[in-house]
């Protein structure tokens, strides 16, 4: 009785209805899935290319100073007396690829004269070293005649520093400084470096000896 009421109330759908919804849910589905398809055309088949690249190496430049590693002063057999002068010449070479400037710092250290097994006076009190180029627009020769005619670039002492390496030529501080010198990309340049012995030694420096160390220091000059 109770399913004959409902069915008088809520008919149930004619065949014909349950087709055309079972069509529209099709269709439904269909469209769907055509909406898929298309999108996925559009967000992962583009036309893409692409290419890579190498350039060449990136090569820095260098800084090389080489010096001709000796400093030798030409000193009688006899030794100094004094009013005499001694001479010596180091060559600066740019090895490198860049153009630099450089600095020259020295410093003396007395040192004793065999027997003796300690200084017996210090020398390097009584010394004065100064420093001359010997290329183009500097002294014609590194002896007497061609310095005495001439004012040099950088005199130190009397007396010589001996507690730590001090500045000669230029400054090896970073920068352009008074008097540094520059050397283009393998260019060389001869220095010459005069000692003196003063008229007013006395006879305690008698067979005394002293000792120079020189330190050169270059830099780029390039961005700097």
């Amino acid at each position: 009785m109770d399913e004959l009421l409902q069915e008088m109330i809520a008919p149930a759908p004619s065949r014909s209805d349950m087709a055309r919804r079972r069509r529209l849910v099709s269709t439904f589905v269909i469209v769907a899935l055509a909406v898929v398809g298309i999108t996925s055309l559009t967000t992962s088949a583009l036309f893409t290319d692409n290419e890579a690249i190498t350039g060449g190496a990136i090569t820095t430049g260098t800084v090389d100073l080489t010096t001709s590693g000796t400093l030798t002063f030409d000193v009688p057999a006899a030794g100094l007396a004094p009013g005499d002068a001694a001479f010596a010449t180091v060559k600066v070479t740019n090895a490198g690829s860049l153009a630099y400037r450089y600095a020259v710092q020295y410093q003396a250290t007395d040192v004793a004269v065999p027997p003796a097994t300690a200084p017996t006076a210090a020398l390097s009190s009584q010394l004065k070293l100064s420093s001359y180029v010997l290329d183009t627009g500097g002294v014609a020769s590194c002896d007497h005649a061609a310095t005495d005619a001439a004012t040099p670039l950088v005199s130190v002492g009397p007396a010589l520093a001996t507690t730590a390496l001090a500045k000669f030529i230029g400054d090896a501080t970073q920068g352009a400084q008074t008097d540094d010198q520059t050397l283009a990309a393998t260019a060389v340049q001869t220095l010459c470096f005069r000692i003196d012995l003063p008229t007013a030694t006395t006879n305690a420096y008698q067979n005394t000896s002293t000792k120079i160390t020189l330190r050169f220091d270059a830099e780029q000059t390039v961005n700097n």
